[in-house]
């Protein structure tokens, strides 16, 4: 969604100014600097690789079930 639509997040009332895509978590602290400084920052790209082989996930209640 973020690729079709980022421009669109970006000139609406101006309340966003980073736009990230799901895999560019790796580039958030980039973008992060690149908003800080005043411009608009966005990654929208997939990557073909990405496998996120080191990110864990993370229980908060061990009883509950969760889907995305």
């Amino acid at each position: 969604m973020a690729e079709r639509v980022r421009h669109d997040l970006l000139a609406k009332n101006k309340l966003v100014n980073i736009v990230a895509g799901p895999d560019s978590y790796r580039d958030l602290p980039r973008l992060v600097a690149v908003a800080a400084g005043g411009s608009n920052a966005i990654n929208v790209q997939l990557s073909l690789d990405e496998t996120y082989a080191d990110v864990q996930p993370i229980r908060v209640d061990a009883e509950t079930k969760t889907a995305f």
